[in-house]
This record gives C-alpha cells, structure tokens and sequence, in this order.
C-alpha cells in the first residue's frame, strides 16, 4: 500500500508538472502575441501617418502641375487640336514636339509619387491591421 501511494504521489506531481508547463506555454504564447499585436498596430499607425503626409503633399503639386500647364501654353496645343484639326495633322511631328516640350515633366512625376506613396502606405496599414486582427482571433482561441 505504501508502494502505490509513492506512484499516485508521483502522478499527481506529473500531472502539475504538465499543468505548469502548459500554463506557462500559454503565458509565453500570450506575450509573444501580444508584442506582435503591438507592433502590427504601431506599424498601422506610421504608414496611416504617411498616408496623409503624402496627401497632403499631394496638394502643391497639383498647384504646380495647374501652374505649369498655364504657363507653358499647353492648354493653346490642346484647343488647336479642336480648332484647327487640319492643321495639326499636316504638321503632327512638330506639334507633337512642341506639346511634349510643354508638359509639366516634374510636376507630373512629384504628383505620381505622391500617389505612389500614398497607395503603399495604404496598403501597409490594411495589412497591419488585419494582421492584428488575425493575431487577435488566435489568441481568442489559446
């Protein structure tokens, strides 16, 4: 009788051995997630920021896009192509020339910049969040 009280005694310290254990696996899977939650939505938060910086950097180039196009004359290409079509067609080498010579090359690349940045930016908070989320419901189920 001695005998299987020393085995049930040992059992039962098993049995609390494997229950810390897996309350302590459960502990480092929580902290872990949740610095991953963290980071996902700091992440979120900085491409969201750069998101609309780059909106709102948006905005002058447009201004100096609508400012160039004034000042070099392209609007005057443009009607000629509806005033005087004849004309355009018989010369087109010329006033192709002459039209792109006019386009506002820098303006244009700063506007598609912006917009290029913007675009990443949102898409990098999308991903971030959802990505929390996704830790989020995981963790739900530990």
């Amino acid at each position: 009788m001695h005998h299987n009280v020393a085995i049930h005694r040992i059992s039962t310290n098993m049995n609390n051995d494997a229950e810390a254990c897996d309350r302590m696996f459960r502990s480092v899977i929580c902290r872990v997630e949740n610095f991953e939650i963290t980071r996902s939505h700091r992440r979120s938060i900085a491409y969201s920021t750069i998101s609309v910086i780059a909106f709102f950097a948006l905005i002058p180039a447009i201004y100096m896009i609508v400012i160039s196009i004034t000042q070099s004359g392209f609007g005057k290409y443009l009607s000629l192509v509806f005033s005087d079509s004849s004309y355009v067609i018989d010369n087109w080498k010329q006033f192709l020339l002459s039209t792109v010579s006019s386009l506002p090359i820098m303006s244009g690349i700063a506007i598609l910049l912006a917009l290029f940045i913007i675009l990443g930016a949102l898409r990098r908070t999308i991903k971030y969040s959802t990505y929390s989320e996704n830790i989020k419901h995981r963790l739900i189920s530990i």
